[in-house]
């Protein structure tokens, strides 16, 4: 229910941001119950980077498709 109340609430976000903002909200539910979580940042930083470079290779095979 959270879930499609965030979907509803992001949906006229770039589809990226959109996805970003979806794996934090995963990320930040496994690590809900830890007093000190260790590794979230980590986790955080490497969904940003997946996702960072799978756009980045989107906008250039779309660059590539219009030469």
């Amino acid at each position: 229910m959270l879930k499609d109340r965030l979907r509803a609430l992001f949906k006229s976000y770039d589809p990226a941001v959109r996805q970003v903002i979806y794996e934090i909200g995963d990320i930040e539910q496994q690590y809900i119950s830890m007093e000190r979580p260790r590794g979230i940042m980590k986790d955080i930083d490497e969904a940003i980077t997946r996702i960072a470079r799978q756009e980045l290779d989107r906008m250039n095979s779309e660059k590539e498709g219009k030469a």
